[in-house]
Formats: structure tokens, C-alpha cells, sequence
């Protein structure tokens, strides 16, 4: 049994480190690009460049927390375990995003927030569904370091 929840605290584990991660890069990605970096001119619509910072650091969350499942968990169901999360998870989150029509265009404004900026950037929709993919993709690799080192 005790084997059983070491597998569940890691996979836990690993999902908070994951969350953690993303939450602090994204803040200083933000810092780093600002409002005119991660956005389009005048616009919600995020920048080529927030794609793709996005998208590393979701990847290199994804492997850390990999990683610390990994150490924790008393083996590789664990790891599995925090894959299916990150995949379950990952989906619920990218549903509410499916298309609902034409959006409305909205002028941004020169300064915004990053509290405002999160809740109403308008990433690509295929964005959403990368997320789970990176997560899960990630947090394998992110076990087989453990094996490895």
C-alpha cells in the first residue's frame, strides 16, 4: 500500500512543480517581452514569439516535474500516473476553449496588466490543445532522467 500513495505523492508532487514552474517563468517571460512583446500590435492576439516562449517553457516545466515524480514515486506508475493527469487535466482545460464563433475585436490598451493580460489573450486554439501533449511528452523525458543520471 505504501508503495501505492509514494505513486500518487509523486504524481501530485509532480503536477504542483509543473504548475509551480509555469507560473513563475511565464511571470518573467511577461516582464521579459511586455504588453508590445507578447502581443500583436494593438491587439489580444498573442505574438509569434509568446507561442514560442510558451511553449519551451511549458516543456521544460513538464520535464522538471517529470523528474521530481520521478524521484518520489516508488516506480514508473508513478510517472504514468502524472501523465494521465497532465493529459486529463490538459484536456478539461482546452474544452472550454473550443471555438464559439467570431470573436469580438477589441482594441488592447498600451498598458495592461499582467492579471488582464492573462485573462484575455487570445492564444491560438491549437495552443490549448499542445499544452497536454507537452506536458505528457515532457514529463516522460523528464523520468528518464532520473534513469539516466
Amino acid at each position: 500500500m505504501s508503495e501505492h500513495l509514494r505513486n500518487i505523492g509523486g504524481a501530485v508532487l509532480g503536477w504542483v512543480v509543473m504548475f509551480g514552474c509555469v507560473v513563475i517563468l511565464m511571470a518573467g517571460f511577461w516582464m521579459m517581452l511586455g504588453a508590445d512583446g507578447a502581443f500583436q500590435a494593438g491587439s489580444w492576439e498573442v505574438s509569434g514569439a509568446w507561442n514560442f516562449g510558451t511553449i519551451v517553457i511549458n516543456l521544460i516545466a513538464a520535464i522538471v516535474g517529470g523528474l521530481v515524480c520521478a524521484r518520489v514515486s516508488a516506480d514508473k506508475r508513478g510517472v504514468w500516473m502524472l501523465v494521465a493527469l497532465v493529459v486529463v487535466l490538459g484536456v478539461a482545460s482546452a474544452l472550454p476553449d473550443a471555438p464559439m464563433g467570431d470573436a469580438v475585436a477589441v482594441v488592447r490598451p498600451p498598458d495592461v496588466s499582467m492579471t488582464e493580460a492573462m485573462m484575455t489573450a487570445q492564444e491560438p486554439e491549437w495552443m490549448a490543445w499542445l499544452y497536454p501533449v507537452l506536458g505528457a511528452v515532457g514529463a516522460l523525458l523528464g523520468a528518464r532522467l532520473v534513469k539516466s543520471g
